[in-house]
Order: C-alpha cells, then sequence, then structure tokens
C-alpha cells in the first residue's frame, strides 16, 4: 500500500510540473502547492533536462524495502546578463565660427583692422593720449630726443624744451610764456615805423630799455589787463645783449668767476641808489654737456627791502659769440626755495638745463 501511494503522489507531482511550464509559469503557484510540489519561480534554471523537485516530509524517505530516489541534479544559476541598452554615443560637436566668418560678420577686413589700429595709435601718439608720447621719449636718449625736436611739443620728465637765437633751456612744463614781455616786444617792433619817436621818449614804456628774449612763469598771475606782469617773483628769463667789444669772452673780458659775479650784481642787479642788496651765495664755472662753451653760474639773494619780499635767484652768462652776452636768469621768492626742496629742486633742473648752441650767434635786442 505505502509503495502505491507514493506511486501516485510523484505521478502527480510531474503532472502538475508540467503544466506549470506549459502555461509559461504563468499558472498559480498555489495549486501547485497543493499538488506538493514548489512553485516555477522557485525551480532552478538549468539548461539540460528538467529534473523532478524531491519530495518533502515523509516523500524524501526512501521507501522500505526499496532504492533509494536518485537524487536532483544541483545546478547553479545562471548570471543574468543586464538587459539595457548602452547609452547613445554623445551628439558631434559643431565647430564655432572662424576668424574670417566673424570679420565678415561684421562686415571688416584684416587690412581694415590693421589701418584702425595704426591711424587710432597714430592719433593716441599725437595727441599724447594720458601721457603716452611723453612716458615713450623719457626711455630715449636724451641727445635723440633733443635733436629729433619732439621735446619742444612734448614735456619729457615734466620739462618742455625752448630753442632760442643761440641757446637752449628747459622749462617746466605747466609754465608758460610772458605775455607782458611778448607785448613789449611787439610794442619795439613797430616803433621802428614810426619815424618822429626818439630814444629817450620810450622811456618808462613797455619795451625801453634791455628786454629779454624770452620769458616763461608760471600760470595764474595775470595783472588787470590779463597780461602776465613783467618782473613776477617766479620765473625764468634770458636776456641777449650787445656788450659791443668785438671777440667777447668771459674769461678775457669778465675775468674770474667770481669777479664776473660781483661786477654783474653791482652794475646789473643792485645798483646804488636802486634800494636792493644783493648777496652772492655761490660761484662756479660749468661747461654743459653737448658743446657751447664755457658758462658761468653764481646764486645770490636780493633783499629789496619794502618793495617785496627777498628773492633768490641762479644766473648763468656765457658768450654767445661775437660782442654777445646771454644772461639766463631763475628766480623766485627765498622762502619758496627754502621751504620746498621739491620745487626748489625743479627750479635749479631749469637753469641748469642751459646752455649755449654751438657755432651760433643770437642777435641783440638792445637799443
Amino acid at each position: 500500500m505505502l509503495s502505491l501511494t507514493h506511486l501516485t503522489i510523484r505521478r502527480k507531482a510531474v503532472a502538475s510540473l508540467l503544466l506549470v511550464l506549459l502555461a509559461g509559469r504563468g499558472a498559480d503557484a498555489t495549486a501547485a502547492f497543493g499538488l506538493g510540489v514548489r512553485p516555477a519561480s522557485s525551480l532552478p534554471r538549468s539548461p539540460g533536462p528538467l529534473q523532478a523537485a524531491p519530495p518533502s516530509g515523509d516523500e524524501g524517505r526512501p521507501e522500505e524495502g526499496g532504492a533509494p530516489p536518485p537524487a536532483a541534479a544541483a545546478t547553479a544559476p545562471a548570471p543574468v546578463e543586464s538587459s539595457s541598452p548602452p547609452p547613445p554615443p554623445p551628439p558631434p560637436q559643431q565647430p564655432g565660427p572662424s576668424t574670417s566668418d566673424l570679420m565678415l560678420a561684421m562686415g571688416t577686413s584684416p587690412r581694415r583692422i590693421f589701418l584702425s589700429v595704426l591711424t587710432s595709435s597714430g592719433i593716441a601718439l599725437g595727441a599724447n593720449f594720458l601721457g603716452s608720447t611723453s612716458r615713450i621719449l623719457s626711455t630715449l636718449p636724451p641727445a635723440a630726443v633733443e635733436s629729433s625736436g619732439l621735446d619742444t611739443y612734448y614735456p619729457v620728465a615734466g620739462y618742455k624744451r625752448y630753442n632760442g637765437s643761440g641757446y637752449t633751456l628747459r622749462i617746466p612744463q605747466e609754465w608758460l610764456a610772458d605775455t607782458a614781455v611778448e607785448l613789449a616786444k611787439a610794442t619795439r617792433r613797430a616803433g621802428t615805423l614810426d619815424y618822429g619817436m626818439r630814444r629817450g621818449d620810450n622811456a618808462g614804456r613797455p619795451g625801453a630799455g634791455v628786454l629779454p628774449d624770452a620769458a616763461f612763469g608760471p600760470p595764474g598771475r595775470k595783472d588787470s589787463r590779463g597780461l602776465t606782469p613783467q618782473g613776477a617773483d617766479t620765473n625764468v628769463s634770458v636776456v641777449v645783449s650787445d656788450v659791443g667789444t668785438r671777440g667777447f669772452t668771459l674769461r678775457g673780458s669778465l675775468g674770474a668767476p667770481r669777479a664776473a659775479a660781483e661786477t654783474l650784481l653791482r652794475v646789473s642787479l643792485a645798483p646804488e641808489g636802486s634800494g636792493r642788496v644783493a648777496t652772492l651765495l655761490s660761484v662756479s664755472e660749468v661747461e654743459r654737456a653737448g658743446g657751447g662753451g664755457l658758462l658761468y653760474q653764481f646764486e645770490y639773494d636780493v633783499d629789496r627791502g619794502e618793495r617785496g619780499v627777498p628773492l633768490r635767484a641762479i644766473s648763468v652768462i656765457g658768450a654767445g659769440g661775437g660782442s654777445t652776452l646771454i644772461t639766463a636768469t631763475v628766480v623766485a621768492p627765498r622762502a619758496e626755495w627754502e621751504s620746498d626742496a621739491k620745487y626748489a629742486a625743479r627750479l635749479r633742473g631749469t637753469i641748469e638745463s642751459f646752455r649755449l648752441k654751438a657755432a651760433s650767434k643770437a642777435p641783440s635786442l638792445l637799443l
């Protein structure tokens, strides 16, 4: 009886398993368990022939007096490959516009761009935009800049050059020409057309006496007529005079530097009865780089009494050839020399830049 029952159970189990497989594993697993078999989802997958699941409970014990059931083949589950598709390749990058495309879109060309840059650079340099031209000139040798004449139009290191008749010097870039001197020179030139005028009638008028060939001073000091007053406290001036002696030289005509300075102070700057007292501070004999000949330089104070504040000045004299004497003087209130070292250095830089031009003769302005 037990052998017949066991055989019947095994047949039912095999039939149920076949039904589950034929139904595509979609049958109810509960019915399979009701028949004593495992659901299809718990069965091991194997490419080999199907094997029946071993019976559970008493079914797994061998029948008394019978042979034990064959063991189910143990198979490892096959690795499951991923079913997701690979990511698509990135789209190819579109090349950016080329330089020629950009120029075509803007309606220009390399030639136009080059000409525009060249023109704008020329305008910037010509106008000294942001001091660009001055900075470039300051990097060049001073002799090359002076020979080019560019420092007469563009300031270099805070100075502009002035070229006079037989001399040259640098002045602070913010200083302006003395309008009173220019007016007096124009008046003197116009006076030569009036044949009824006499020299004595010119005394006290603008243009009478020895006029500076050039004079410069800081801006903002003007009289009621809008002119820079002649003889302002701070200025630099150059006087060209004819001493009336042919073959004039400093040493041969004026002697040693100190003797020449004392003569100039006594005769020209502080003569007797003028109310001025001149005190000589220093004397030197110099020769500037670039030629031009020997120069006498001396520094002195001038006390004007009640007529004005004390002044300090530095004068440089030189023989301009023939019978010409050229005198350059920078003057400012003594208090400014002593209180502002930077300002005093600028004044010294102005007068120390003065030198005579080689082989040149300055015209005389002495009446």
